[in-house]
């Protein structure tokens, strides 16, 4: 059986229509809490959309999504998504909780790259439609291309 894991995911990637677009599959998602991070806007964004930074805040309780049993290509995709490479965002191992109980999950955090620019609040009623459209249509089909031919 295919190695699966879970994805605390706090911003876009809450977005359910996102989510598919970018790894082709319909993953089940659940209300979760991270214990000692908070979500954060960014005063600078890589692209038009408001976008979201998670930085490490002892005490403070995040709500979130969990994407449940992420398989392998999924989580590859999602990877390049959040752009690990280039260091804006980086992947960390966490426990949330959900439903009363506590999973091992990672979680996208704020890079170097970022997290200077971490400012405020961001919520999920800031992304507008417009914004959802550019990036299911724009961006993300312009990300697995790349995807897709770096791994050629």
């Amino acid at each position: 059986m295919a190695q699966t894991t879970h994805i605390f995911v706090y911003g876009l990637l809450t977005f359910p229509e996102i989510v598919t677009a970018i790894t082709g599959q319909q993953i089940q998602m659940k209300p979760a809490v991270l214990t000692g991070f908070r979500r954060y806007g960014l005063s600078q964004s890589p692209t038009q959309a408001p976008v979201p930074v998670l930085l490490a805040e002892p005490g403070y309780r995040q709500r979130g999504q969990l994407l449940l049993n992420v398989d392998e290509q999924a989580v590859k995709k999602l990877d390049f998504f959040e752009d690990l490479d280039s260091g804006h965002y980086v992947k960390t191992a966490v426990r949330v909780e959900v439903e009363g109980q506590w999973l091992d999950a990672f979680c996208y955090c704020a890079g170097p790259a970022l997290a200077p620019y971490a400012s405020g609040d961001w919520s999920p009623e800031q992304v507008t439609e417009q914004d959802k459209f550019y990036f299911i249509q724009t961006l993300i089909p312009e990300m697995l291309a790349a995807l897709a031919k770096g791994s050629q």
